[in-house]
């Protein structure tokens, strides 16, 4: 390949090339950019030429990345879970944006006279960083096209403000940059690729040279029609520019990779600049865009791998490129400073890498010397076939001389160890490429801890005092005018509703976590918790006043005493029928003693399932449980719910602030706040549980009470629950695993761990409803079988073991699902869009997969939260077998499975059936246990309930109506419960921002069909 024209810019997009490839940490790097900047920015007065320098920087090193990062995008026609953590996350770079604009436009004094900054820096950072917003393949599930539409407007309204803070004619890339918002406003989704670039589209992990079909002249001339629409021209103009910087980085790459193949780089590319070139030509912009500018700006990216393109004489570009190179370099210093940092701060990887290393080196050189700069380790043939080093051969008067085999003399065959004949010593290759390997990640950070704490490391000083710039009362302070509350001696009053504890309670608050979760106790009568539910009749159900129903094991504390909103009268506990109680084990024993703040524990209040809006409602109000669209009525045809379906339903309402603040006491993050959701799939159970505490509620009564709370003394990552366990397991990504078996039913049971690794990492669990086993799902589509009775070596299963012995990349076992009469196990993965089934039967010994039953989903969808339901109907008299997938995808609709013969029937509801659109983002769903109806949870959180499973078509209803979910949660869980004396489809749903959980249930009444034989 030619040399390019402008070498030194070449040269540093190469090193960037290196840096910035398939990095891992890419977030970390924008933040760590804005970060420095914002410590910078404090004294930005202090030198306005330092300060713009400064600007710049940060503009041309965003601008690298980003360009990087549109090169990482995968096409759609890839498996999009790989490249995801090479990818920016799309909040990240949004509010990059949005503080750039914010620096530009607060900067005004000092930015005036940088006129590049604005023309050419902001303008490309914008256009890179817009585009990759737009093109993003995981738009946060939070984010739907109105939350966009705003977020994109307010960076219009932020450039305007930019427009209106430096007057006068702006650049051409800056004027299409207020295009591209303006339109992102309107429609986020309007500036797509065309259909060929989406799918066929390289990226980073692959070869971007020769290039491909979609890059050639051939296709590049038909971007652009000749008498195509000018509202068109945004799109168009976008897909060119991405070939064009397609076409520029292929060369970078091949220069990077040192490839010496003729793949004829240089001509193809001058091809297709010439088409784009001439596409130009056609293109149909708005009057105020300069053409001329339009070329020159296409120029520009290809002169530098084309030094023959036509140079238009656009001001200021050698000065720019001067200032770009200078970005470059610190970028690339920055991020190998960073990388050896990082290296020498994982302590255990880097002794480990030097113990490695060091016992090479004193197998090559046992002196301890080490003068051997590439020690390398030789066999021989000796009768104990012992090692040696190549100094010692060397001591020996034996050279290598590059050699893998080197015969001994006769007069020196001997073993250096042992004095036995040697003829030959043949080297171990094994030694020397880990020491190749290894040896170069052994960093020295001596030199950047040192420049940690010099004054250079920031370029901005604070202004002298003697300057005269007048002092702030509230400089250096955050709470600015506020101040004066620091000196108030009064003490405030507490917030209202908030108790103020003695001096000793207080205290103990503060060591509530990670100890186990306490019982609440308080003055008053005692519940008769401890009683098997079986035995209580609807009236004698009691809470605890203090709301959290926890019991008291010890028989310490005072009897609790009846809250008044409970409609049953109060009953008082005499030391007889104490005694009489303390005869009856409970069913769920509670291992706390302490006792946290009273608080009520459950509400209920009556929703209407089918209620119609007030005529005095605004337009914009919304139920709490439901979304904008109210259900309509259903159809007067004979289902198999209930009468009291379609009358007024009780909403649960049960407070879960013990569990919150515990989590808050125990682990701190974002995600520790989160409360999720598991209903048992046999008894009246459901876990809610964080990452610090689980409680075990019975949901059986008419008010849930909590029967067992447990300190999970860890991380949680997964829960389960059954009539009889409680298997939870706790850990994080850098420590083992345990699985923990809590046997709910009698206390004096051990708890059953497992340790095991955190490698392969845990992705689903269930419990057999026959209570024998615990199934764990892995990475890397490992099945593992734990007893629940003893502890011994679980079974594995590695369900690709058919096609290969090692899994390393192997897809997660996404589900794991026990049928309703617990003969059954399925498992599900998702290789490459295609979602994989394996079935156990009892006694679970074997594996096999149902072929029958894969089923293909796109992975290059927006919104793809994968499979989230894989389970199995065992068939009754001369019904089939079952299998039910659900996913939370765009195009992944629902299917019935039979494995026997694949038949499969898709599950839709009817536009004239007026029940909504079920659609194919389903968050959940469950056989009856009849197995002939199937229930499901849409993205609106509408139940609906499909009968006739056998037939065709399906009758599928929508029955109720719960909590909208925008992603796949695992807040929100639903199941078929028998209570006592009905049954129901329970749907539980937590709300971690107010720490309450809610619990609907809905009474059904199940087919019964008669054979005659």
């Amino acid at each position: 390949m030619a040399a390019p024209a402008s070498q030194s810019l070449f040269m540093r997009l190469t090193n960037a090339f290196r840096s910035l490839s398939l990095r891992s940490d890419i977030d970390n790097i924008i933040l760590e950019l804005l970060g420095q900047f914002s410590l910078e920015k404090i004294y930005a007065e202090s030198d306005k030429d330092t300060y713009q320098n400064l600007v710049i920087t940060l503009l041309a090193e965003l601008n690298a990345i980003f360009s990087v990062q549109r090169l990482t995008l995968p096409s759609e026609n890839l498996q999009l879970g790989w490249y995801l953590g090479f990818l920016a996350s799309w909040e990240v770079t949004l509010r990059a944006v949005e503080f750039v604009l914010l620096v530009v436009v607060e900067g005004r004094e000092s930015l005036w006279e940088a006129r590049l900054l604005r023309e050419k820096y902001l303008a490309e950072l914008l256009l890179n960083a817009l585009r990759f917003l737009t093109l993003h393949p995981k738009i946060p599930a939070s984010q739907r096209a109105k939350d966009r539409r705003d977020r994109f407007a307010r960076i219009h309204r932020s450039l305007e403000r930019v427009f209106d803070s430096y007057p006068g004619p702006e650049s051409f890339l800056l004027l299409v940059c207020r295009e591209i918002t303006d339109s992102l406003r309107t429609e986020p989704n309007g500036l797509a690729l065309p259909p060929r670039l989406r799918i066929e589209l390289p990226n980073l992990a692959s070869e971007l040279y020769p290039l491909p079909d979609c890059l050639s002249s051939q296709y590049v001339a038909t971007i652009v029609p000749q008498e195509g629409f000018p509202g068109d021209w945004l799109v168009h103009f976008l897909a060119l520019r991405d070939v064009s910087l397609f076409v520029v980085w292929a060369s970078v790459q091949y220069t990077v990779n040192q490839e010496t193949r003729d793949v004829r780089l240089q001509s193809s590319s001058a091809r297709t600049r010439n088409a784009i070139l001439h596409a130009l030509e056609n293109l149909r912009m708005p009057a105020h865009l300069s053409k001329m500018d339009l070329v020159a700006t296409f120029n520009d990216t290809f002169r530098i791998i084309l030094p023959d393109t036509l140079n238009l004489g656009r001001r200021g570009s050698g000065e720019s490129d001067e200032c770009e190179i200078d970005a470059i370099d610190l970028l690339c210093t920055k991020l190998n400073d960073r990388q050896v940092v990082n290296r020498v701060s994982d302590r255990e990887m880097m002794h480990s890498i030097s113990e490695v290393t060091r016992n090479i080196a004193l197998l090559d050189d046992p002196s301890g010397q080490f003068r051997a700069a590439r020690p390398k380790i030789w066999a021989l043939n000796c009768q104990k076939g012992h090692i040696v080093g190549e100094s010692q051969l060397r001591a020996e008067g034996i050279e290598a001389n590059g050699a893998e085999v080197v015969p001994f003399p006769q007069h020196k065959g001997k073993c250096i160890h042992c004095g036995g004949l040697v003829t030959i010593a043949r080297e171990v290759s094994l030694a020397r490429r880990t020491w190749d390997l290894l040896k170069p990640l052994e960093s020295n950070a001596d030199t950047i801890n040192v420049e940690r704490h010099l004054p250079t490391q920031f370029l901005l000083n604070p202004p002298k005092a003697e300057t005269g710039m007048p002092f702030h009362p509230g400089y250096g302070n955050i709470l600015g005018g506020e101040s004066s509350r620091i000196h108030d001696t009064e003490p405030s009053s507490p917030p209202p509703g908030r108790s103020m504890f003695p001096g000793p309670l207080s205290s103990d608050r503060a060591n509530l976590m990670p100890q186990s979760l306490v019982s609440l106790n308080s003055s008053g009568y005692r519940h008769n918790l401890d009683t098997p539910r079986t035995e209580f009749a609807p009236s004698e159900e009691f809470t605890s006043s203090d709301g959290r129903g926890y019991t008291d094991t010890s028989k310490t504390s005072d009897p609790p005493r009846r809250p008044s909103n409970i409609s049953t009268a109060e009953i008082p506990i005499t030391p007889e029928s104490s005694s009489t109680r303390g005869q009856n084990a409970s069913r769920l024993q509670s291992i706390s003693t302490e006792s946290f703040e009273p608080e009520a524990l459950t509400k209920s209040r009556t929703v209407q399932l089918l209620a119609h809006p007030e005529r005095g409602k605004s337009k914009s109000w919304r139920s709490k449980f439901g979304s904008r669209k109210e259900p309509p009525k259903p159809s007067g045809d004979s289902s198999s719910l209930s009468s009291t379906t379609l009358e007024p339903q009780s909403l649960e309402e049960i407070s879960l602030k013990a569990l919150a603040s515990s989590s808050k006491v125990s682990v701190r993050g974002k995600s520790s706040k989160s409360i999720n959701v598991y209903i048992s799939q046999n008894s009246t159970y459901a876990l809610f549980w964080t990452q610090a505490a689980i409680n075990v509620w019975d949901i059986g009564s008419s008010s849930p009470y909590l029967g067992r709370a447990i300190s999970t003394d860890s991380i949680c990552v997964l829960a389960a629950v059954t009539k009889v366990h409680l298997a939870y397991i706790i850990g994080t990504r850098d420590q083992k695993l345990t699985l923990r078996i809590v046997n709910l039913i009698r206390i004096s049971v051990p708890v059953i761990e497992y340790r095991m690794p955190s490698s392969p990492w845990c992705s689903s669990i269930t419990i057999c409803p026959k209570e024998n086993q615990v199934v764990v799902g892995f990475d890397n589509s490992v099945v593992r079988f734990f007893e629940t009775t003893k502890s011994e070596e679980p079974r594995e299963d590695r369900l690709h073991s058919r096609f290969h012995k090692d899994c390393k990349h192997c897809p997660a076992v996404d589900t794991l699902s026990f049928s309703n009469d617990g003969l059954v196990l399925l498992a599900s993965t998702r290789t490459r869009g295609t979602i994989q089934v394996y079935s156990w039967r009892f006694p679970f010994v074997d594996f096999q997969e149902l072929t029958p039953c894969r089923y293909h989903v796109p992975l290059h969808e927006s919104e793809d939260n994968g499979t989230t339901s894989a389970i199995f109907r065992s068939g009754t008299a001369n019904e089939d077998n079952l299998v039910c997938l659900t996913t939370w995808t765009q195009s992944g609709t629902p299917i019935l499975v039979q494995p026997y013969d694949g038949h499969r029937s898709e599950i839709r509801t009817e536009t004239s059936s007026h029940q909504g659109k079920l659609g194919s983002r389903i968050q959940c769903a469950a056989f009856s246990p009849t197995g002939r109806e199937l229930a499901m949870v849409n993205d609106k959180g509408h139940l609906y309930m499909i009968s006739n499973l056998n037939s065709n078509p399906l009758e599928v209803r929508r029955i109720a109506t719960s909590k909208e979910l925008t992603t796949k949660s695992d807040w929100f869980a639903m199941e078929f419960v028998s209570l006592p004396g009905e049954e129901a489809i329970v749907l539980a749903w937590a709300d971690s921002s107010k720490a309450i959980g809610y619990v609907k249930k809905l009474p059904v009444k199940y087919n019964v069909r008669i054979f005659f034989s």
